[in-house]
């Protein structure tokens, strides 16, 4: 079938708002609409595991230690994992849920799938979180921080499957349109980790690991709650009853192509995730490098200091990115998938615009405040003054950061993962670590010389991005998402 820009092949009155007339104006105001929810939802999520490091740590030296290296081995190893799998989610169920030649039931079919290769990726990650104690003492944490540590991450094991179902039925509800719904249930899910998380500290002979049971029973309060709203509210139309073997003919849910076990169906999920797992991790792991690499630095703990600092601040900075690049995706990913290239570009278009302000203006707020940023974190006169040596150079790399990250947003929209993964292995492993650990130690630039080398790669990954989504074949883009979806509607 022959797809031009222009040709129309779904009724103009088309859901989510699509239409073949859309103007700049339009997409802005869908794109601010809907990046809104998600910083508040990215925000209330990212709170649940500082609250637990906060109501361990202050129970002493050896818990606060123990509970920031848990936290971080989770974050790194798991959850991190999930995020990078779930990521597939944003091309499959974008795309499939506006192709008219797809059943819409078909969304849910690839949240199953996606489901089933998250529980064989539980497996190993659940042997590493058991004896993530004897991995803390290969590290040469002290032994008394390394057992704390190692419990603390043993109890967080059932948070592992609570994670990947809430992160995988918000997708989900995203591509439907819904980004409000995972806001709403968390705002009741993070209070409520406060509370039990202070109780169980504090109030029971639990203690120290009342912090990880707090926050595996506000994870699966968080899914229950999620799951509420789609059998109840809203998003349960696309959910197919589970299916487990490939069939030939209809079925009764609506899904006739494959099941959840139809192993080919599979191979194009895992050309997305995979990248997806290193798109996010990648990027997780150099942070983690340059953290224990800031603490053999000369100056030792003031640079170990202003490295939390800085990358405490990067992830601030990154909230609002992150919301502008996921309604991005999911905006890019309905567009293409009801065959409407020419929206798609002018929604690409839109969010590079709205990725240079939002940029421009988070480097700045923290340039013109280098002076006294640090103070929002620390007293530590040393420390206040490393920060705001190195805070021009950081502003830099978050101008390139959160113009990379929304960018990476539109090509997961496209299905073009692996253009990210490989820039971002590209510039963390062979540009950003051995450049900044030459200018660090060897020209004893010390942590000024790890983040230039960070700017600079990052700057030219905003750069090279941005130009891979420019030169988009958009018409070429719509006829691969149509392919991608019909392929599982091809024998209803």
């Amino acid at each position: 079938m022959d797809i031009s820009p222009s040709t129309p092949l779904i009724p103009v009155a088309s859901p989510l708002g699509l239409n073949q007339k859309a103007t700049f104006r339009q997409e802005v105001l869908w794109l601010l609409k809907n990046a809104i929810p998600l910083v508040i939802s990215y925000l209330l999520q990212n709170s649940l595991q500082s609250v637990s490091v906060i109501s361990a740590g202050h129970l002493g030296a050896n818990e606060l230690a123990a509970a920031s290296l848990a936290s971080m081995f989770v974050t790194v190893t798991g959850l991190s994992t999930v995020m990078g799998t779930t990521l597939c989610l944003d091309t499959l169920c974008s795309q499939a849920y506006t192709n008219r030649e797809c059943d819409k039931k078909v969304v849910g079919l690839h949240v199953q799938r996606c489901l089933v290769f998250l529980a064989a990726l539980f497996l190993p990650i659940t042997a590493l979180w058991w004896f993530a104690q004897d991995v803390f003492v290969l590290l040469r944490q002290e032994q008394q921080v390394a057992m704390l540590a190692g419990r603390f991450v043993q109890w967080m094991i059932p948070a592992l499957p609570a994670f990947g179902l809430f992160e995988s039925l918000k997708k989900m509800l995203q591509a439907q349109g819904l980004f409000r719904a995972p806001t709403y249930v968390l705002f009741v899910g993070a209070p409520f980790n406060v509370l039990a998380s202070y109780f169980l500290v504090w109030h029971t002979p639990l203690g120290f690991i009342g912090a990880p049971i707090a926050a595996v029973l506000t994870y699966w309060l968080l899914v229950l709650l999620l799951v509420g709203y789609i059998l109840y509210v809203d998003g349960s139309q696309v959910w197919p009853r589970w299916q487990w073997k490939a069939s030939s003919s209809s079925s009764s849910s609506g899904v006739g192509v494959g099941g959840v076990l139809d192993y080919q169906a599979y191979v194009p999920m895992l050309k997305l995730a995979i990248p997806g797992i290193l798109l996010i991790c990648s990027e997780n792991w150099a942070y983690e490098i340059i953290a224990l690499a800031s603490g053999w630095i000369n100056d030792g703990a003031t640079s170990q200091g202003a490295q939390s600092v800085i990358v405490t601040s990067v992830a601030m900075f990154y909230t609002i990115p992150f919301g502008v690049g996921i309604s991005a995706a999911n905006r890019v990913g309905n567009a293409l998938g009801a065959q409407r290239p020419k929206q798609a570009a002018l929604a690409a278009k839109t969010a590079l615009v709205a990725a240079c302000i939002v940029a421009f203006v988070n480097a700045s707020v923290l340039f013109f405040y280098r002076r006294n940023w640090a103070y929002l974190f620390t007293d530590d006169e040393d420390v206040v003054i490393l920060v705001s040596k190195v805070i021009p150079v950081v502003a830099v790399f978050i101008f390139g950061d959160n113009i990379a990250g929304i960018a990476d947003g539109i090509l997961n929209g496209q299905g073009r993962q692996h253009v990210g993964a490989w820039f971002n292995l590209a510039a963390y492993y062979l540009s950003s670590l051995p450049l900044g650990f030459f200018l660090c130690f060897k020209l004893n630039w010390g942590l000024q010389g790890i983040w230039f080398a960070l700017m600079v790669s990052l700057l030219t990954v905003a750069i090279a991005t941005i130009m891979v989504v420019l030169r988009s074949d958009w018409t070429q883009e719509a006829i691969n998402a149509r392919k991608r979806s019909s392929q599982e509607a091809k024998e209803l």
